[in-house]
């Protein structure tokens, strides 16, 4: 995935790759490193950071903004619009592109069932 992106996949890359990809949830670059730590990686959160941005860069992740924090999380390939709870920071795609007046959404924030009262 990495390298099909124009990325060169190293062994720390594919560990952020591989935390990324065990949540629903976007995570944060603190959340991601502590992660590694839990499971014995000695990956800098320096190192995350870059892994984090030059994935974003590439189209691999999606940055978000969540309680004031960036949060990034892994997308499916093509083109797609991201639907992001305020409340619980969960995100869904949908593949579907809705264009009005030549303006396509990427993000469109709103509450999700669980969140709803």
């Amino acid at each position: 995935m990495l390298e099909r992106s124009g990325i060169r996949a190293t062994a720390q890359r594919m560990r952020v790759l591989d935390v990324l990809a065990g949540h629903r949830l976007p995570l944060s670059a603190r959340q991601v490193h502590a992660e590694l730590h839990e499971r014995g990686a000695c990956t800098g959160l320096t190192t995350v950071y870059r892994a984090l941005s030059s994935m974003t860069a590439a189209g691999l992740l999606h940055a978000f903004t969540h309680g004031g924090e960036a949060v990034y999380r892994l997308c499916v390939t093509g083109s797609h619009q991201h639907l992001v709870c305020r409340v619980c920071g969960l995100v869904a795609e949908r593949q579907e592109e809705n264009l009005v007046e030549g303006f396509r959404a990427e993000e469109v924030y709103g509450v999700c069932a669980a969140c709803a009262p």
